[in-house]
């Protein structure tokens, strides 16, 4: 109140300051509420404000805000990088209302999938799959034909791009049409074929890996013609995209006169560590007729699809093969796959009438089985009751190495076993090598 000594006149200037004052008080007040409200331009002008953040998250959860200006505020905060913010809140908003912020949230992110920023457009491309899930089959195909055409242009120009959606995640989403795009990708001559073809691989379904190993072997032929031999890279990319025109081109190539290019192919063949390959390399691996090299190479397909089945065919080489060389290679790829509990049967697979040198033995068996450390102990112990010496005498061995203080029993059991294997030292008896390690495994601690 003034007091009444200078209470303001009416028509006094002092009067007129203080209704100017209270009028743009209101004005003030009238424009703070309308920067509050959420409208286009206020959802733009809050990507640059402190508290923008916290009224886009408020606009796009407000079930009251116009199903297009909460689309408009989802875009924004994934526009200034808080893209998970985003989705958190779109998974919290009821199916019928999210769907109807879809029919706007979708135009704008496949717009901003063309912006020149690379962060925005991947973040617009992360965006539109987030979204997919909620989407129904029709909008699904929309979003699949927005997405697909980027990914596409990316391995084409060799930019392939992942967000915080993997490629890989985004095509096995989308099924069946991503390996048609990979495999008509394949069919260009683009520098980032090795990447499409090991994703073609993953999601492609049989008709499409078919069609893109056509593609990649039609490149292969063009690259010998031109340069006298294939690329590793070509033979590593028909090997992940697999299938059945892969698989018989790479194992025609593998029984091939070539022994480069069949060296390179069985390596092909080891890409997809395919079930379906492993009869064909049973049976070469087991040939010995076959190039040393590609053999070699076939038991490293072997050992990458393993499994019961790897192990029956490999103990049958072990038995069988005459190179020597060729047992322990088959013995080092069953003790791969099997761990401890291949170590009696591969033991027992070795012909019992062969010589075996106690260097080639420590060399490529017991130090194999070493490497399993303690969990090859039980085994071992099962081992000492073989009816086959180089079993027996190869556990023995190798407990010495990796055996414990509580072994030793097991092994005095057997110190009278006269066996002598024969390739080793004269006199050198099962039961004496027992006898030896076992005092030398009680005065483990």
């Amino acid at each position: 109140m003034w007091p009444p000594s200078s209470r303001p006149k009416i028509g006094s200037p002092e009067r007129v300051l203080r209704r100017s004052e209270l009028a743009l008080v209101v004005l003030l007040a009238a424009v703070a509420g309308a920067c509050a409200k959420p409208s286009s331009d206020n959802i733009q002008l809050w990507k640059t404000t402190q508290k923008g953040p916290e009224r886009l998250h408020d606009a796009l959860a407000d079930s009251t805000v116009a199903p297009r200006l909460r689309a408009e505020a989802a875009a924004a905060l994934v526009d200034i990088g808080r893209a998970d913010e985003a989705e958190t809140v779109m998974a919290q908003i009821p199916a019928g209302e999210r769907s109807e912020i879809l029919k706007t949230l979708m135009p704008i992110d496949e717009v901003a999938m063309k912006d020149p920023s690379p962060d925005k457009s991947l973040a617009a491309r992360d965006a539109l799959f987030s979204v997919r899930g909620y989407a129904t089959p029709e909008e699904q195909k929309q979003i699949d034909g927005a997405l697909l055409p980027a990914i596409a242009n990316d391995l084409r120009t060799g930019h392939l791009r992942n967000g915080r959606h993997s490629i890989e995640k985004v095509l096995t989403a989308i099924g069946p049409d991503s390996g048609v795009m990979l495999a008509d990708v394949l069919g260009d001559t683009v520098p980032s074929f090795p990447l499409a073809a090991d994703l073609l691989g993953k999601v492609g379904d049989e008709g499409a890996r078919n069609k893109g190993a056509t593609a990649l072997i039609a490149r292969a032929q063009k690259e010998k013609a031109k340069d006298k031999e294939v690329s590793p890279s070509i033979w590593k990319a028909i090997g992940a995209v697999g299938g059945p025109v892969a698989t018989k081109f790479l194992e025609d190539k593998a029984l091939g006169p070539n022994r480069d290019e069949a060296a390179n192919a069985v390596r092909a063949l080891g890409q997809r560590r395919d079930p379906q390959t492993l009869p064909f390399a049973l049976k070469v691996a087991g040939d010995p007729k076959a190039d040393k090299l590609v053999r070699d190479e076939m038991f490293g397909v072997i050992e990458g699809i393993g499994g019961l089945e790897a192990r029956k065919g490999l103990l049958a080489i072990i038995s069988s093969d005459r190179e020597e060389l060729v047992r322990y290679r088959a013995f080092e790829v069953v003790l791969s796959t099997s761990k401890a509990e291949g170590i009696v049967p591969a033991l027992d697979a070795f012909p019992a009438g062969a010589a075996y040198k106690k260097v080639d033995v420590d060399d490529l068996l017991v130090r194999l089985i070493e490497k399993l450390g303690a969990a090859a102990r039980p085994a071992l112990v099962q081992a000492l009751d073989s009816h086959a010496p180089l079993t027996r005498m190869t556990a023995v061995m190798a407990l010495e190495q990796v055996g414990a203080r509580a072994d030793a029993p097991a092994l005095a059991k057997i110190v009278g076993d006269s066996t002598s294997l024969k390739g080793f030292p004269s006199g050198e008896t099962i039961g004496k090598e027992a006898s030896r390690v076992a005092e030398a495994l009680k005065k483990k601690t």
